[in-house]
């Protein structure tokens, strides 16, 4: 297929990978500390992950389907990568197109109206979300065409200095720049969500500053809980909780742990420490999935893109240290999200708080941000009508 040539093509670089294939083990979770009838609560909650990349990379449907297994509602793809070429945007979201219009299990999604139908069709919502701004291309406009197209999530920034911010393993961090405070405004005015994870500090403080609604850091954990560069002090986190936004905990390996094997008493850590940082209504999910992950690729490809990443500059060691890279014990692939709301349940949250870290606080920041009012007047004004 000619779109997932040049996708894998261009995004390894030729590795010769000739399609990603699933290696998936089976896991023994005996042993994990999951609450008695946690699946009931599970299959009634809206849950939402706030970041994957892993369909966008591998182009596989099967992966989009693990989403649905482990009982997510709505999907965050990822569909800008790091290498700097908005073509790669475009196929992406190409790719996504079909399989949505082709499979009655997956449908896109614009509002939270959208996520409501998709939870009680029992499909899976997707919509789309940019790390790289690489496709905007320095073009205020370009925001509306691509909140046409599906995308509610934007970064200003991947790791490295951009047109309109700075990077968070940028050697200095300046804070954004003109055109960066008039995208953030662009973004403001599109209903597009402002993302500031893999954002410089200074930069992040500078975009939440100039937000007019709440911003969030999608996938991004605490440095005060593991030492890594990628990860944010508490005086960012504080900062997106005051400004009415959300953290998403990462499961990516290095960001929840120092050991290679990360275990779900490391996750909790993470949530346990952000959640009395930021308070209960300021955490969510941001599991970060990557085609990376162990069972997915084989390890010498893995190795070959990690090594491409490090040389091009788009990750820096200190930050991602090599493969392979294991998931937290319990939620090693989405298929098995759901054992995280029984970790969480048994780990003492109760039924109302593992609701909003699941999904309900991503729900909050979406309506504020992506639901326009005006049209929910109209919807309220028509609803009356008809009743009366």
């Amino acid at each position: 297929m000619r779109i997932k040539a040049t996708i894998i093509g261009m995004l390894f670089l030729a590795f010769n990978l000739g399609g990603v294939t699933a290696q998936t083990e089976a896991y023994d979770h005996s042993k994990l500390k999951l609450a008695d009838g946690f699946m009931d609560l599970h299959k009634n909650l809206v849950v939402v992950d706030g970041t994957i990349t892993l369909a966008s990379m591998s182009q596989n449907a099967e992966h989009i389907q693990w989403f649905k297994e482990g009982g997510v509602t709505v999907a965050s793809m990822s569909v800008s990568g790091p290498p700097r070429n908005p073509q790669i945007t475009h196929d992406i979201i190409t790719w996504f197109s079909e399989q949505i219009q082709t499979n009655d299990d997956f449908v896109l999604i614009r509002n939270t109206s959208d996520i409501i139908k998709a939870k009680k069709e029992n499909k899976l919502g997707i919509f789309y979300h940019f790390q790289s701004p690489v496709p905007l291309q320095e073009n205020l406009e370009s925001v509306w065409f691509y909140k046409a197209l599906g995308v509610g999530l934007v970064q200003l920034a991947y790791n490295k200095r951009s047109p309109y911010a700075n990077g968070a393993t940028e050697r200095i961090d300046g804070g954004i720049s003109e055109l960066g405070i008039d995208m953030v405004k662009a973004l403001n005015e599109a209903r597009i969500i402002v993302d500031v994870a893999h954002t410089g500090e200074k930069s992040a403080l500078d975009i939440i500053e100039a937000s007019g609604e709440p911003v969030v850091l999608s996938h991004g954990n605490a440095i005060a809980v593991v030492d890594n560069p990628r990860n944010v002090s508490d005086k960012l986190l504080k900062a997106v909780a005051k400004n009415g936004g959300i953290a998403g905990v990462a499961a990516y390996p290095p960001f929840i742990s120092k050991s290679n094997r990360p275990s779900m008493d490391d996750m909790l850590k993470m949530i346990d420490y952000m959640v009395k940082l930021m308070g209960i209504d300021h955490v969510a999910l941001g599991l970060d999935y990557d085609a990376t992950m162990h069972g997915v690729m084989p390890d010498k490809e893995v190795q070959a893109l990690y090594d491409f990443y490090v040389s091009s500059g788009t990750w820096d060691a200190k930050a991602y240290p090599p493969p392979p890279y294991y998931y937290p014990e319990g939620i090693e692939q989405p298929n098995t999200i759901y054992n995280l709301t029984g970790a969480l349940l048994a780990h003492g949250y109760n039924q109302s708080e593992v609701a909003k870290l699941m999904g309900g606080n991503w729900m909050r920041v979406m309506k504020e941000v992506w639901d326009d009012p005006k049209a929910e007047e109209v919807h309220t004004k028509e609803k009356e009508m008809l009743e009366h």
